[in-house]
């Protein structure tokens, strides 16, 4: 039988072996597309359910994983981050005699996440431009059907240049979700003249993403950029580039945050983003700004100091308000500056997924929150060196990861990191094992991938 070693996006192309079906190696391709499409579909069953994780199921049926497995230990130790972190939960909740259904709501978040990942690492180990499939997918149902994640929010609101201007809010929620994917495929493609001008491109979209308030996305689109940028002058994987690159990059990263904060205080005042600019004594300070608009860092610490054994337990409520207080207190006094964050009232704030997993889990919790804080700086780590086909979308889900880690809820692990996380472990594969000494020098991809600058 002949051998089905797997294609890494980092390592030379091979040929697909003799007799095998095309319908096989066809199957990654398109289940990826449905797993894409599925993330505008979902519905409730006490926990909500997403089309895509039952695509996720289908895939696990279909797919060979041995291969995905064996190959990549890596995955090995983000699952068990994840299962140290349900361990976490269920200590937490037994001790706090949580609920069921919010026993449930919480390690679902790990557990479907986890195998959404499996699904995922499979796909793209046995055929890697299915990564191409699911962003395709993602732009064409979420253009259509919008981003099952927000429900129904603006749905009654006819987009258009005006509503945005009227509330930037309706960019983020309906046109984001769809069109960020349909520029990391730009991107993509225009890498093939050379990684400066995807670089270029992908700079001109984060200042159009800020001009439209969407902040987050804006600013994971510069630092793609800045390291497409870094790849094109060759940048490489060691410890005094590294260090090189974070020097040159935060005078120009500041830079453009004074220009940003310029333009909202002039043209956008009355915007989401030019309200909280004009709550700090100090704009131009990027941390004072970082506090404020997640505000949260400023209180899950307390809390986590008060329970850091046990935690909280899942969907930590605020009981008598004092948290949700203390948050007003060290930001606005209370001037309605969390009527956007409606999600968590009621509960401890956090809006984070390590913050979370402190609150909720305590020091178990910790521990898997370091685990997998670990594995996504270390993946991030040999992006660089990924085939320059695959670089815009490899640093921009590595980035985004870090991003949510740090400043989102944690249903972003079933939401978000199964493609980002299982792109970044298939993508870097070739050049941790290169690392490791267990890839030939006639596979050193600096030499044999290093394509247009």
């Amino acid at each position: 039988m002949a051998s089905s070693a797997a294609t890494h996006i980092g390592a030379p192309v091979r040929s697909r072996p003799k007799g095998r079906p095309a319908a096989m190696i066809s199957a990654p391709m398109a289940l990826m597309f449905l797993y894409g499409v599925g993330w505008s579909l979902s519905f409730d069953l006490g926990v909500r359910v997403y089309v895509a994780e039952l695509v996720a199921l289908l895939g696990l049926v279909i797919l060979n994983l041995s291969a995905a497995w064996r190959e990549h230990k890596i995955l090995r130790s983000v699952l068990a981050a994840y299962a140290i972190w349900v361990m976490a939960i269920i200590l937490s909740d037994y001790v706090n005699d949580i609920p069921f259904i919010d026993f449930a709501r919480n390690a679902a978040t790990p557990i479907i996440g986890g195998i959404s990942l499996v699904f995922v690492v499979a796909s793209l180990t046995k055929k890697p431009a299915a990564a191409f499939a699911f962003l395709i997918g993602t732009v064409l149902a979420k253009a259509i059907f919008g981003d099952a994640a927000y429900g129904d929010t603006f749905a009654d609101v006819a987009v258009s240049f005006e509503t945005i201007q009227q509330d930037t809010n309706i960019f983020k929620v309906r046109i984001d979700p769809f069109l960020t994917p349909a520029l990391l495929l730009v991107s993509c493609f225009l890498i093939r003249f050379g990684k400066l001008r995807s670089a270029a491109f992908l700079a001109f979209c984060s200042i159009f993403y800020f001009a439209l308030d969407a902040r987050s996305s804006a600013l994971i689109l510069a630092l793609t950029s800045l390291l497409i940028a870094a790849a094109g002058v060759g940048y490489r994987p060691n410890m005094r580039q590294v260090i090189v690159a974070v020097a040159l990059s935060l005078p120009l990263l500041y830079a453009a945050y004074v220009g940003y904060v310029e333009y909202t205080m002039e043209f956008n005042p009355n915007g989401h983003n030019g309200k909280q600019l004009q709550r700090l004594d100090n704009p131009h300070n990027p941390f004072a700004l970082l506090l404020q608009a997640r505000s949260e860092w400023l209180v899950w610490p307390v809390a986590f100091a008060e329970k850091p054994i046990f935690g909280w337990g899942s969907w930590a409520i605020d009981v008598d308000g004092r948290f949700q207080a203390l948050r007003a207190l060290m930001t606005d006094q209370g001037q309605g500056i969390f009527s956007y964050n409606r999600w968590d009232q009621g509960y401890i704030p956090v809006h984070s997924l390590v913050g979370t997993a402190l609150v909720w889990s305590g020091i178990v919790g910790l521990v898997a929150a370091l685990m997998l804080v670990r594995i996504i700086f270390r993946l991030m780590y040999y992006a660089p060196s990924v085939r320059p086909a695959y670089l815009p979308i490899v640093s921009f889900f590595g980035f985004m990861l870090l991003f949510h880690f740090l400043f989102s809820p944690p249903q972003h692990v079933r939401i978000t990191f199964p493609f980002a996380l299982g792109l970044l472990i298939v993508a870097t594969a070739s050049t941790r094992q290169l690392m490791r000494g267990k890839v030939g020098r006639k596979y050193v991809i600096f030499k044999k991938l290093g394509a247009t600058n």
